[in-house]
C-alpha cells in the first residue's frame, strides 16, 4: 500500500514537471521569436540587459531610461542574474531565467494543493490551472520584468508557512520585497491578517513568522520611498502621477477618498468595465477565490493600485501587473477547493469534478483571452518572416558596438548591451516618463534607427507620436515631427533607408550628390519653404535586387512641415491598392537643397503583377492623431495632389520578404 502511494505521487510530481517543462519551452520559444522578429514593444528588457552590462563593466548609469539601476523601481533581485549574464551575454538570459522561475509555480503548486489535503489527481488539476490561466502566459510573454518573479516567490512563502518552514519562510519573504518596492505592502498585508488569524500561537512564534516580518517590510517601503528612489531617480520617473485624478499628493488622495469617495468609485468603474485584471483572475478560477475573502484582503493593495491608476495597461492582464495577484488568487483557489472536497453535504461526484471545471475554465479563458493566438501565430510566421527578421538584422549590424544610438523601442534590447542607448519614443514625446516636465534629448548620437513601420515607437494612443498640443500649463509642445528635426539639425548625417528602416550615421553627407536644376521650378510646394523639386524611379520594375525612388528637395530654415511619404500602388489588373511608407522626407535637413535615395526591395506584401504608382504626401502626426481621436473617416490630410511615377511591373514576391 505505501509503496502504491509512492507511484502515485511521484507519477503527479512528473506530470506536473512536464506541464511545467512545456510551459517553460513554449513560453521561452515564442519569447525568442517575437524577440527576434522585432515584436518587442516597451524598453523593459533593454532597462535590465543595459543596466547589468553597465555593472559588470563597473559603470552605473541606465541612459535608455535616464535613471540608474533601483532608480526606476527598487528592484535588487536583478542582482542575481549579473552572474549567469557575465557568463552568458544575450538579452534572451532574463527571459529564461524569468520563465524558469515561472514554471516552478507548477511544481510548488502542486506540493501546496498535496499538503491542504487534496488527493493527487486534484492536485494536479489545480497545479497545472496556475500555468494554463491566460495571465501566466501573458507574464512569461512580456519581456522581462522583475515583478513576474513575485509570482513564484510568494508561492514559495506560502508552502514555506505551510511547511512550517520558518527560514525558508524568511528567505522567500525577502526574495519578493527585493522584486519592487510596492511588494512590501502586500508582505505587511499578508503577515497582519495572518498573525490574527493566528492569534492563538504562542508570541515567540507570531513575533518571528509575522510580526518581525511586517516590521521589516514598513521598514524596507519607507527606505524605498523616502531614502533609495528620490536618490536615483531625480524626478525623471513620477509614478505619483498615474494617481493625479484621485488628488494631489499621498495624503491628499487618502483626503479625498473620504471627502470626495466619487472619484475613487469613477476610476474603479472605468477600470473595471474597460479592462480585465480582476476578471482574468476571478473566472478562470471559476470565482472560488471568493470563498477565500482573507486572500482578497492581502490582494487587495496591489489590486487597488493598478485598478486605480489612470493607465489603461495596468488594468489588463497583458503585462507584467498580475504577477503578485496570480499566486494569491490561486492559493484562494486552492483552500476553496480543498475546503469544497471535505465538505460531504455537497455530494463525492460535484467535488471530484470540481478540479476539472477549473482546468477547462482555464483552457477556454485561455481561448478567448489568452496568449494561445499570439503564441500560434509566433510559430506560423517563423519561417515566412526570415527573410524580413534577416534584413532588420542586417540593418542594424551596420551600427558599431561601441556606438551611440537612438532607436525604436523594438530594437532597443537587440542594442542594449552599449554605454550610449536611448530610446526614440522619449524624442518623439517630448516629455519625461509619466510626466508634463520637458524631455531633455541627449546630444546627437553617432546613429539614429527609426523604422516607420514601428506602431510601437508612433503609437499615437500612448501618447509618443502626436501633433502639437498644449499641455494643462500651457505649454506647446511641438509635433513629434518637429522634435525629431530638432534633435537632428544639430548635427550632419548621412542617410541611408531601405523599405521602412532609415538608418541616419553621423557625419558629412557625400559631396558628390550632382547639383539640383532649380530652374524649371518645384513640382510640389509642401508648405512654406519646403519644395520638391523632382521625383523618379530607377525603373520600371521591381525585382530581387530592388529599386531606388530618388527625390529632390530645397528647404528654407525654419522648417514648419514635416511631409511623410506613402505610396500607393494600384493594381491595374485586379484594383486593388497596396500603400506602402518611406516615413519622413529628410528630417534631418535644416536649409537648401538636399537629394534624398529610398531603396524599395520585394516584399510578400506586394504580389508579383503590374501597378499604377503615386506618391503621396502627408501630414501624418495629424492623420494617425485623428484616428486615434476616434475620426475614423476624417479625411488624409495632404499636403500636395497626389504625383504619379508611372507604371511598375512586380516580377518576385512570392517567395521574398
Amino acid at each position: 500500500m505505501t509503496t502504491t502511494k509512492s507511484l502515485a505521487a511521484d507519477s503527479g510530481k512528473a506530470a506536473i514537471l512536464g506541464l511545467a517543462l512545456i510551459f517553460f519551452t513554449v513560453c521561452t520559444w515564442t519569447s525568442y521569436a517575437r524577440w527576434a522578429n522585432f515584436e518587442y514593444r516597451t524598453f523593459d528588457l533593454a532597462y535590465y540587459v543595459q543596466a547589468l552590462w553597465q555593472l559588470i563593466h563597473g559603470r552605473f548609469e541606465v541612459s535608455v531610461e535616464g535613471v540608474p539601476l533601483l532608480g526606476n523601481h527598487v528592484e535588487p533581485i536583478v542582482f542575481l542574474i549579473a552572474p549567469l549574464f557575465l557568463l552568458f551575454r544575450h538579452p534572451l538570459v532574463f527571459v529564461v531565467v524569468q520563465n524558469a522561475a515561472l514554471a516552478s509555480m507548477g511544481p510548488v503548486a502542486f506540493s501546496i494543493a498535496r499538503r491542504l489535503g487534496l488527493d493527487r489527481r486534484s492536485a494536479f488539476l489545480l497545479a497545472g490551472a496556475v500555468l494554463i490561466t491566460p495571465a501566466a502566459g501573458y507574464i512569461a510573454l512580456h519581456e522581462f520584468h522583475p515583478e513576474a518573479l513575485t509570482a513564484p516567490f510568494l508561492l514559495l512563502m506560502f508552502q514555506a508557512r505551510l511547511r512550517g518552514s520558518l527560514r525558508a519562510h524568511w528567505i522567500w519573504l525577502v526574495a519578493v520585497l527585493a522584486c519592487k518596492e510596492n511588494m512590501a505592502v502586500i508582505v505587511a498585508v499578508y503577515c497582519v491578517v495572518y498573525a490574527i488569524i493566528e492569534r492563538k500561537r504562542p508570541m515567540a512564534e507570531l513575533r518571528a513568522w509575522y510580526l518581525w516580518p511586517t516590521a521589516l517590510s514598513i521598514l524596507w517601503f519607507l527606505a524605498c520611498v523616502k531614502l533609495i528612489t528620490p536618490a536615483l531617480n531625480s524626478g525623471n520617473i513620477d509614478y505619483l502621477a498615474l494617481y493625479d485624478r484621485l488628488g494631489t499628493s499621498a495624503v491628499d488622495i487618502l483626503l479625498k477618498a473620504i471627502t470626495q469617495p466619487h472619484r475613487i468609485s469613477a476610476a474603479l468603474v472605468q477600470s473595471l468595465s474597460h479592462g480585465n485584471l480582476l476578471w482574468a483572475l476571478l473566472l478562470p478560477f471559476l470565482t472560488l477565490p471568493l470563498v477565500r475573502p482573507h486572500w482578497l484582503l492581502i490582494a487587495a493593495p496591489i489590486l487597488l493600485q493598478h485598478l486605480l491608476s489612470w493607465r489603461s495597461s495596468e488594468w489588463t492582464i497583458y503585462f507584467h501587473y498580475a504577477a503578485p495577484l496570480l499566486p494569491v488568487f490561486w492559493i484562494a483557489l486552492a483552500e476553496a477547493a480543498a475546503r469544497v472536497d471535505r465538505w460531504t453535504p455537497v455530494p463525492l461526484p460535484i467535488r471530484r469534478s470540481l478540479p476539472f471545471l477549473v482546468i477547462a475554465a482555464c483552457v477556454a479563458a485561455q481561448f478567448l483571452l489568452g496568449p494561445v493566438r499570439d503564441i500560434f501565430l509566433a510559430a506560423t510566421s517563423w519561417t515566412s518572416g526570415e527573410q524580413n527578421r534577416l534584413r532588420k538584422t542586417a540593418f542594424i549590424s551596420q551600427i558599431p558596438s561601441d556606438a551611440s544610438v537612438l532607436a525604436p523601442l523594438p530594437y532597443l534590447s537587440h542594442l542594449a548591451m552599449r554605454e550610449k542607448l536611448y530610446s526614440l519614443h522619449y524624442v518623439l514625446k517630448g516629455l519625461k516618463t509619466l510626466s508634463r516636465s520637458t524631455y531633455e534629448a541627449p546630444p546627437p548620437t553617432d546613429f539614429v534607427l527609426i523604422d516607420y513601420d514601428d506602431s510601437a515607437t508612433f503609437d499615437a494612443e500612448a501618447g509618443y507620436y502626436h501633433p502639437a498640443m498644449k499641455t494643462v500649463d500651457a505649454r506647446v509642445i511641438p509635433s513629434s515631427d518637429q522634435l525629431l528635426h530638432q534633435f537632428l539639425r544639430r548635427a550632419s548625417w548621412t542617410a541611408s533607408s531601405s523599405n521602412e528602416l532609415t538608418l541616419l550615421r553621423q557625419g558629412k553627407p557625400a559631396t558628390d550628390v550632382p547639383p539640383v536644376n532649380l530652374a524649371s521650378g518645384p513640382i510640389a510646394q509642401i508648405g512654406t519653404g519646403t519644395s520638391l523639386i523632382s521625383i523618379a524611379k530607377s525603373g520600371d520594375e521591381l525585382t530581387e535586387q530592388g529599386l531606388e525612388v530618388k527625390m529632390n528637395w530645397t528647404f528654407e530654415d525654419p522648417r514648419d512641415v514635416f511631409p511623410w511619404m506613402f505610396l500607393k500602388l494600384t493594381s491595374q489588373n485586379q484594383g486593388y491598392a497596396i500603400i506602402i511608407s518611406k516615413g519622413l522626407s529628410v528630417p534631418e535637413a535644416t536649409s537648401g537643397a538636399y537629394q534624398e535615395s529610398w531603396h524599395i526591395t520585394p516584399s510578400e506584401r506586394i504580389p508579383e503583377g503590374d501597378y499604377g504608382v503615386e506618391a503621396f504626401f502627408v501630414d501624418n502626426t495629424k492623420r494617425v492623431w485623428a484616428a486615434t481621436s476616434g475620426q475614423r473617416n476624417a479625411p488624409t490630410p495632404l499636403l500636395a495632389p497626389a504625383i504619379s511615377l508611372g507604371a511598375l511591373k512586380v516580377t518576385v514576391g512570392k517567395h521574398s520578404n
